[in-house]
């Protein structure tokens, strides 16, 4: 019964592998925001051709940035929950060596989550998972299926023919970022935080990358907090010699004061890369 239920099981490994290597899965697998966040780490830290490439580094308000506009290979390491600090720690023990490093700089006063970057990183199951595609985050059967469907029911729908909200964001959500807005961190947490960034653009410095600022547009009233006059100005304060882009005065739609609706991510990334002069 035993050496029948391993066959069966070695049967079905096999057979799944085969159709991951030929069945050319090339749509979107994702499931849920921490799944979607482990597959774009896995991606990263698993594929060398980032290597001399462009990386995008930011919270969940970059997460939904589109990379049509810029070059072929590009990474988006916005992840949804996370920091600034995860996607730099990420090229760090990745070992990749990007040609350009975009940096978001919205959310400055928030901790690295270091078990995201430990679960990644397991001795073992890193170098199993690295090997063998079938372990990996992206070719879950679940998320492979989802994706399918999800694709097929969107067949013949443009993405940029989604309508946008016109109702604005969400009143509740809005009122709590315009109070939490309103309030900045003492001075020695303001320079914990951005000593931790420096020390982050350091080391992607050190391995040959140039490093762009950039402000994800938010609501005008939340642009022009005390939280947000705060950061931007120590940005500009601490990296004096690097370039710091941002898109205000163009009546950005958000979902909920933060987060851009999606044709406006959209079209947010074009502005951007064409800011940054991607190619």
């Amino acid at each position: 019964m035993i050496k029948r239920a391993l066959l069966v099981f070695a049967a079905l490994v096999l057979g799944y592998s085969l159709f991951l290597r030929f069945a050319g899965v090339d749509w979107d697998t994702t499931q849920h925001l921490a799944n979607g966040n482990r597959i774009k780490a896995e991606r990263f830290a698993f594929d060398h051709s980032a290597d001399g490439g462009t990386v995008i580094i930011g919270s969940s308000l970059a997460y939904r940035l589109v990379l049509d506009s810029f070059p072929v290979g590009t990474a988006n390491l916005g992840f949804g929950g996370l920091s600034v600090y995860d996607g730099l720690e990420l090229i760090r023990r990745s070992g990749r060596k990007p040609k350009r490093v975009i940096v978001e700089t919205n959310i400055l006063f928030r901790e690295p989550d270091r078990a995201f970057l430990d679960a990644l990183f397991q001795p073992g199951l890193y170098q199993i998972r690295e090997r063998l595609p079938l372990m990996r985050e992206e070719n879950q059967p679940s998320g492979v299926l989802f994706g399918w469907l999800k694709q097929r029911l969107l067949q013949g729908h443009s993405p940029s023919a989604v309508s946008d909200s016109s109702a604005g964001p969400s009143a509740v959500l809005l009122a709590e970022h315009r109070a939490r807005y309103a309030e900045v961190p003492a001075d020695s947490v303001q320079v914990r935080f951005v000593d931790m960034l420096a020390q982050g653009i350091k080391a992607v410095e050190g391995s040959g990358a140039e490093v762009v600022f950039f402000e994800m547009p938010i609501e005008a009233e939340l642009e022009e907090s005390k939280l947000s006059a705060r950061t931007r100005a120590l940005v500009r304060e601490r990296f004096p010699a690097h370039r710091f882009v941002r898109a205000d005065g163009q009546g950005w739609r958000t979902t909920d004061g933060l987060h851009l609706t999606k044709p406006e991510a959209a079209r947010f990334s074009g502005w951007l890369a064409a800011a940054i002069g991607a190619h």
